[in-house]
């Protein structure tokens, strides 16, 4: 029994990490697929807001592995690539929490990836 938990936990992890990367990858090929046809990023606004923006700040932080970074700099840049408006990361990192322990609060607004 232990060991079904145990296998069933890994396996949502591994679901959970290739769904960051396909959004990833499906935001890319909206912006090009518009950048193609003349038209504006609006048919990036029909997905979640918020689960692209878990997205994001996971490909974010994996990508700079023990890297250091300000909560600052993480809605920053959600602000550029997505235009994802907030004023707190607390309620995001929750959810990342969830999906990717790895990340973790060293202090107070600021955050890393430990491998």
């Amino acid at each position: 029994m232990e060991e079904q938990e145990l296998y069933l936990q890994n396996k949502l992890k591994e679901i959970n990490e290739n769904m960051i990367e396909l959004h990833i990858e499906r935001r890319k090929i909206r912006k090009r697929l518009a950048k193609i046809r003349g038209e504006s990023e609006s048919l990036i606004r029909r997905e979640n807001k918020r689960q692209q923006a878990i997205a994001e700040s996971i490909h974010l932080l994996k990508s700079h592995p023990n890297k250091v970074i300000k909560s600052e700099y993480i809605l920053q840049h959600l602000k550029d690539t997505i235009n994802y408006n907030t004023d707190s990361f607390a309620l995001i990192f929750r959810n990342i929490q969830q999906i990717n322990p790895n990340i973790i609060q060293i202090k107070r607004g600021y955050y890393t990836y430990k491998d």
